[in-house]
């Protein structure tokens, strides 16, 4: 399963990829950093994974560079731990400008 399928299982509420498909639409300027915070392991990794990809589309390119994802993804991590209620996607906006 690549990490887009597995970050939008995340979105729609899912554990599991064999889920029956919701017809809830969520919107990623719903989650609060305590929400992205919450989840552990793979799915962590997923909704990081989402944001990163989030960004690089809005940026219109493909390219990117490990150290400077792994640099943005520490500052968001340590910011949405000190400011749970803040809009996770608005802080990780801002942090990887």
């Amino acid at each position: 399963m690549t990490t887009a399928m597995m970050a939008a299982v995340f979105l729609i509420g899912g554990n599991s990829v064999y889920a029956e498909p919701q017809s809830t639409t969520k919107d990623l300027n719903d989650f609060l950093c305590k929400e992205v915070m919450r989840l552990s392991g793979s799915e962590r990794e997923n909704a990081l994974a989402l944001l990163h990809g989030y960004r690089l589309g809005k940026k219109n390119t493909t390219q990117y560079q490990v150290e400077t994802l792994a640099a943005f993804t520490d500052s968001y991590i340590d910011h949405c731990l000190d400011n749970p209620g803040d809009n996770a996607l608005a802080v990780f906006e801002k942090i990887a400008k």
